[in-house]
């Protein structure tokens, strides 16, 4: 069936009928089906990790291809291990820089993000208290120093950085140097959590592994929309929680006291409105069993707000999702997920006059974005395929779509392109990377949860609406 405009419909009755009504107003009315199929986004979801630097001078160099092959799987997003034990006592070398580079150039020709982690060690079947040495203070920050104009360069491909440097994993606890000590945070963590933050540019954030610390760096209070927006340090560090589930105090990440576990767990509930949270879980064990049951795993992912979890670890963990069930419903809803429901667009415009696009949408993801994020609504030329962008009076910003919002209506204002010659045009939305070297590209752009609106060439989102112009 086609309407007067030509555009293909597929619709029920009731829906054909409201469509009729709204245009006779001069509006459409657009009803939207969302979709539980399981897809790729950027900066969300399972991530695999890697070691591109391993102990000693062993090299895990990544692979273009492989990379593209783990797309495929459900996954585009890496944690990077860069194990420095051979440059405890020294600088970072010219080869490892350069080897370092080539990583992150690797990384964004397979369609990647990063999140990397430098550690000093890996200990492998070891036990607390761990022995395996970090660096001292003066040579962490060289080497935070020399890799600055790395992580500039490369920030696009960069989801967020977790904090390493410090202790045992680059976990922070277990400093043979004194850089953390057992009742927190010292002159030294404070050199060091500042260094990397003025390393990075202020569009990117750190993960650091125990909330308290973030508290005793900046306050007790969780970050506000108000600190988000000038993104003041405070706003730029998120949290990993790499014993996800793994007792009642995930081992060590909250307090023993139940008052004390509560109240840290609402501060992350809070403070994630605007931050990364990542993670991986670690044990299966008996003091695990009360926590790791699909129920909890998806109250508590809900609660935290996570946007990235380890794949791969620890097995015992994952598969007892997929036996109960809810492995895919993880994977679906890590990070954010926007199903659009419902679109109010005009039938048709002049060039040059202003009209008014309502969108409707909400998130069932956990989290929400946590780095900027284009949107442009294109109009594309029915007959000749033209493509113009409307030049809207604001953007909105997608990283304020939280899951608590339930229903975000998105009033859009915008110019019809005085160039627009007459056509019919369908109406787009696009939600692009704003990193110069990743605009426009569709695998680091969003796509919707709705069924029949991405397209898998453009990545455009379709809204199903045309509008005639002159």
């Amino acid at each position: 069936m086609r309407n007067a405009l030509g555009l293909t419909l597929i619709v029920c009755v009731p829906l054909l009928a409201r469509s009729v009504l709204a245009q006779q107003s001069g509006r459409q009315i657009i009803i939207y089906s969302p979709t539980d199929e399981n897809f790729l986004n950027p900066e969300r979801g399972f991530y695999q990790q890697d070691a591109p630097f391993w102990i000693g001078e062993e090299r895990s160099p990544q692979n273009a291809d492989a990379l593209r092959d783990l797309r495929v799987t459900g996954i585009s997003m890496l944690r990077w291990y860069l194990v420095l034990d051979e440059f405890r006592d020294k600088p970072l070398s010219d080869e490892a820089l350069a080897y370092l580079d080539e990583q992150f150039d690797i990384a964004r020709r397979a369609s990647m993000k990063v999140i990397p982690r430098v550690a000093y060690n890996f200990p492998i079947g070891a036990e607390y208290p761990y022995t395996d040495p970090d660096a001292p203070l003066e040579i962490v920050l060289l080497h935070i120093d020399q890799l600055k104009p790395l992580l500039r360069a490369n920030s696009d491909v960069i989801a967020f950085m977790e904090m390493g440097f410090v202790g045992a994993w680059g976990e922070w606890h277990s400093s043979t140097n004194n850089l953390v000590g057992d009742n927190g945070l010292s002159s030294a963590s404070r050199q060091i959590v500042q260094k990397l933050l003025n390393a990075l540019p202020q569009n990117r954030m750190v993960a650091m592994r125990y909330a308290p610390y973030k508290q005793a760096l900046f306050g007790p209070e969780p970050t506000t929309l108000e600190e988000s927006l000038r993104r003041i340090d405070k706003a730029r560090m998120g949290a990993h929680n790499d014993c996800f589930l793994a007792s009642f105090t995930d081992w060590g990440t909250y307090p023993e006291t139940p008052e004390g576990r509560a109240a840290l767990r609402e501060y992350l509930h809070q403070d994630n409105r605007f931050v990364p949270q990542g993670g991986e879980t670690c044990n299966d064990g008996e003091d695990a069993a009360p926590y790791i049951g699909c129920q909890n795993a998806l109250a508590d992912l809900q609660l935290l707000r996570f946007s990235a979890l380890n794949v791969d670890y620890h097995p015992g963990v994952l598969q007892r999702w997929r036996d109960e069930g809810c492995f895919e419903v993880i994977a679906r809803r890590l990070g954010y997920r926007f199903e659009l429901l419902r679109g109010d667009f005009p039938s048709k415009a002049e060039p040059g006059q202003s009209v008014e696009i309502r969108l409707t949408l909400r998130n069932t993801g956990f989290a929400s974005p946590y780095n900027p994020r284009g949107l442009e609504l294109v109009l594309r030329g029915f007959d000749t395929g033209s493509e113009y962008r409307l030049i809207l009076d604001e953007i909105p910003d997608v990283r304020r779509w939280l899951p608590d919002e339930g229903e975000i209506t998105l009033n859009l204002r915008g110019a019809i392109p005085s160039e627009v010659t007459a056509d019919d045009y369908e109406i787009l939305l696009r939600l692009p990377d704003p990193a110069p070297t990743l605009y426009g590209l569709l695998d680091y752009s969003i796509r919707l949860a709705n069924s029949g609106l991405w397209e898998a060439t453009t990545g455009y989102n379709r809204l199903n609406a045309l509008i005639r112009v002159g």
